[in-house]
């Protein structure tokens, strides 16, 4: 069966400027997919309403009935408290102008024939803006890269969908390749071991050898784990990869953030391993947000501001939140390897959680 919206793709011939562009030298448009976030404080609530209304991203019984009205009442009431915290962190998400950096970084790095668009799920740009700027550019051929190095539906699988929805509609002509999953791409593993090492270095060498190393990714019902999701394993296979570049006998823990909904999320949340640090006579901690590949309200806000100060009134004496490396040379070459790897159709499906389904196509049953 083909992906939702595809089944159409090949009744629409190509614009004449497609035609031209292939007669003439080709262009590769690299989608970066992102969340996305909201651009001012009247932008935050409809950000949340686009979150929240999303069947991929929230999970439902019957949402096709009932999700809209949720996403209405929940984004209403969450927006001023959402707020505020945008509002200590400048009144905005950082997200555009970093996965902007990144799209020039990568675009640079990939070298001629090749252009680079953002794609946001629940803000401007949307997959709508990016599909119509490559269309008006003569793309030939669209390679999706998701900036979710951990597999999940809620995330990559939304934003791919989304892609292929909008160019069944606008560009059905054109090719479509996809990036699938990188939790143990070499470069992007170490980026983050470079970043910590730097952070390492900053710690007195009396106390570096006992610092701990708190891997926080951001949460994931655990419902949605239970039906197949990729993402835990991924979040796994990223930290070890990570560690096995640290120095030997490294204390290491993993915990999730960020817990939008009722029910049981991915555990141990974020605060609760701080406690149990700070309990156990850690005084320094390296916060280190692998599931994110730039800074935004998640890290700015949740893990600089209201994670940090229980911590160290705990007990934590030492609390080292790494900087995303978000343009870090290692990154952005991986992540050029990967449309790459895209393009010619060698990237494996899913290398880091055996017996997990993230391929395609098998995201529909997750």
């Amino acid at each position: 069966t083909p992906p939702e919206g595809l089944e159409n793709r090949e009744r629409s011939p190509p614009p004449k400027c497609y035609e031209q562009a292939v007669t003439e030298s080709a262009l590769t448009a690299v989608v970066l997919m992102n969340l996305g976030g909201p651009d001012d404080l009247e932008a935050v609530e409809p950000f949340l309403f686009n979150i929240f209304n999303d069947r991929d991203m929230i999970q439902l019984p019957l949402g096709f009935l009932w999700q809209k009205r949720f996403a209405r009442m929940l984004s209403r009431k969450r927006a001023p408290e959402s707020r505020a915290n945008y509002e200590k962190i400048g009144g905005r998400s950082p997200i555009l102008e970093h996965t902007r950096a990144q799209a020039a970084a990568i675009e640079a790095e990939l070298g001629p024939g090749y252009r680079c668009y953002v794609a946001m799920r629940a803000w401007h740009p949307f997959t709508e803006e990016a599909v119509d700027a490559l269309v008006a550019d003569g793309a030939t051929e669209v390679v999706a890269l998701p900036l979710y190095p951990q597999r999940s539906r809620t995330t990559s699988y939304s934003s791919v969908a989304e892609l292929r929805r909008v160019l069944a509609r606008k560009a059905p002509y054109l090719p479509l390749r996809e990036v699938c999953c990188w939790p143990t791409a070499a470069g992007f593993l170490d980026a983050w071991a470079n970043a910590i090492g730097a952070v390492l270095d900053r710690i007195a060498p009396e106390r570096r050898a006992d610092a701990h190393v708190l891997f926080s990714a951001h949460g994931l019902p655990q419902s949605v784990v239970d039906r197949g999701d990729p993402y835990y394993e991924h979040v796994l296979a990223s930290c070890r990869g990570v560690i096995a570049r640290l120095s030997p006998g490294t204390s290491w823990s993993v915990a999730f953030q960020s817990r939008a909904t009722a029910g049981r999320w991915l555990e141990p949340a974020t605060e609760h391993e701080l406690d149990r640090l700070a309990k156990a006579g850690v005084k320094d901690v390296i916060v280190v947000p692998i599931a994110f590949v730039t800074e935004h309200v998640e890290t700015l806000y949740e893990l600089d501001i209201l994670l940090k100060e229980p911590a160290l009134a705990a007990g934590i004496e030492g609390y080292h939140r790494v900087p995303v490396p978000s343009v870090a040379p290692e990154l952005v070459a991986a992540l050029a390897d990967l449309v790459r790897g895209a393009q010619r159709g060698d990237l494996p499906t899913c290398a880091a959680a055996p017996g997990r389904k993230c391929a395609r196509r098998g995201d529909r049953k997750v």
